[in-house]
């Protein structure tokens, strides 16, 4: 059997195998959840923020419904907040479903199938781990300005933007550093109050925080630095995850669905690339010989 066919049957053999612990990590999860209670408990706080502005900021991280994220995202989400609550909470698991599958779409339903088990946690929770995923996709490949996301919930998860500046791609820096300040400046305008209470408890958040946030930072910067000059853009998800302030259970290895969209956005930029490497000399060679002819002439 020759080289190329045995790594083909180890592949397929893996993918077999993950099966069975897919379906056992899936059950343990949603019975776990719900056991707990737990069953769209991110996302329930989400829609208690829109429904009750009085609560913002007044739970520490980790209390049940608190809100930690800024203004604007309560304020962008207010009109599915109008929605009861179990129509709130299927409209958001739509969503992140949808994105799911569009994420884990490159490897084939079948592999797609066999890998999303593995992200039930994040969507029997709520949290935004998911979008995350598709915001690093998107703002790669067409919408720099979707970094946004991050910047206004999580804050620190959008030092992954530095991979623009890595690359000196001012044009997409400046996109997504112009989105983010312009939904600043509408949304301060209508609660200024809420921003500086936001603020607030940004700062005494961070001063309860160990040395262990900083060290995860500072290895979320060097990952995505060198993601940027080595064109690894799969390395941008881990590098999301180790910017995240608060790391707990599963959820959050969500964001590692993008690898499959952003290994493809690579595979496009190195044909890209190789297609503008075989054309400069050939334009080169055109422009001399029209320059020769011109001459002549």
């Amino acid at each position: 059997m020759a080289t190329s066919e045995r790594l083909e049957t180890l592949k397929r053999a893996f993918w077999v195998a993950l099966i069975p612990g897919a379906i056992l990590f899936m059950a343990m999860q949603s019975i776990g959840y719900a056991r707990a209670g737990m069953l769209g408990a991110d996302s329930h706080a989400y829609w208690m923020a829109v429904r009750f502005p009085e609560t913002w900021y007044t739970s520490p991280p980790g209390y049940r419904d608190a809100f930690l994220y800024s203004p604007a995202f309560a304020q962008m989400l207010w009109p599915l907040g109008q929605l009861p609550w179990p129509a709130f909470q299927t409209v958001w698991m739509s969503g992140q479903v949808g994105v799911l599958t569009w994420l884990l779409s490159p490897l084939g339903w079948q592999r797609g199938l066999t890998l999303a088990p593995f992200f039930v946690a994040e969507i029997l929770l709520g949290n935004v781990y998911l979008f995350f995923a598709g915001v690093l996709v998107v703002s790669l490949a067409r919408s720099p300005g979707a970094l946004a996301l991050p910047a206004l919930t999580k804050v620190a998860p959008s030092l992954v933007g530095v991979w623009f500046v890595v690359r000196r791609e001012w044009h997409a820096a400046l996109w997504a550093a112009g989105v983010t300040v312009v939904i600043v400046a509408v949304s301060a305008a209508v609660a200024p109050a809420a921003w500086l209470a936001w603020i607030q408890f940004l700062t005494q958040s961070a001063g309860q925080r160990g040395g262990t946030v900083i060290l995860r930072l500072i290895a979320a910067l060097g990952t995505t630095i060198w993601a940027a000059r080595t064109g690894r853009a799969w390395l941008l998800a881990p590098a999301l995850i180790l910017a995240c302030p608060v790391l707990g259970g599963y959820n959050a290895l969500a964001v590692l669905a993008a690898v499959p969209r952003l290994l493809q956005f690579e595979r496009i930029e190195r044909i890209e690339r190789a297609a503008k490497a075989f054309e400069a000399p050939h334009a080169e060679s055109r422009t001399a010989a029209a320059a020769v002819g011109a001459t002549s002439s």
